[in-house]
């Protein structure tokens, strides 16, 4: 599994490092003693737009003899509606690709990929843009802080999340996913107030991030990226 983790910035901070970009324009090719390393981003294109989550966010790594294995990238993905950031961490596969899902609320975002490992310079791609326009609310009810990570005690787990209209009426029989690490564990229908659990033992000690999307005759929404700890 990939960690994903997550960091909040504040509405000033992403505007000037977006802006940063704008101006600078980084390139995404360098060099390194081992030859040219080129990042490139794959997935989405400049300026898509959608109308579900959660987002796919894939780049691609390579040197003058292929794909480069094992390369730590971080996703940084900051949203222009609430100046709000996220750092998404993960590591390139035997095709030197790397694939995350963002659970991007309603709103427009930008986001950039960054790579480092041992032996080659560190790179920065160019931002690229996409938006989403969701039309259900999921809020998640426990273990929600990705500020302060929810301590999970004896590997005991219970996340739970409320669908809704916009206007605030809980959904009942949502189809609600659960993610963790950015993978879908459990799936659960939602009762008459909206709401949709999970319960899981033997969690593993660790830091976690998760979050649960929601559907429901052609509508979607999804909750905010949320961290818990188990100890």
């Amino acid at each position: 599994m990939a960690y994903l983790g997550g960091k909040r910035v504040e509405v000033a901070a992403a505007v000037v490092v977006y802006s940063l970009f704008l101006i600078v324009g980084m390139y995404t090719q360098t060099a390194s003693t081992f030859g040219a390393v080129r990042l490139e981003l794959l997935a989405p294109s400049d300026g898509m737009r959608f109308q579900s989550s959660p987002v796919e966010l894939a780049a691609i790594v390579t040197n003058q003899k292929g794909p480069l294995f094992n390369v730590s990238v971080t996703i940084r993905v900051l949203s222009l509606t609430t100046g709000e950031g996220d750092d998404l961490e993960a590591s390139t596969n035997e095709d030197g690709i790397v694939r995350v899902l963002f659970p991007a609320q309603s709103g427009n975002y930008t986001w950039y990929v960054t790579t480092k490992t041992e032996g080659y310079p560190t790179i920065v791609s160019r931002p690229r843009s996409f938006s989403t326009r969701l039309t259900l609310n999921v809020d998640c009810l426990k273990s929600c802080s990705s500020k302060y990570p929810f301590p999970l005690l004896r590997g005991y787990l219970n996340l739970q999340v409320m669908v809704a209209e916009l206007n605030g009426d809980p959904v009942e029989s949502a189809n609600v996913t659960f993610y963790v690490n950015s993978m879908a564990v459990y799936s659960q229908l939602t009762d008459p107030r909206g709401i949709a659990a999970m319960f899981m033992t033997k969690i593993l000690p660790g830091t976690y991030t998760w979050f649960a999307t929601a559907s429901k005759d052609g509508e979607v929404g999804v909750s905010r990226l949320s961290t818990f700890v188990a100890v």
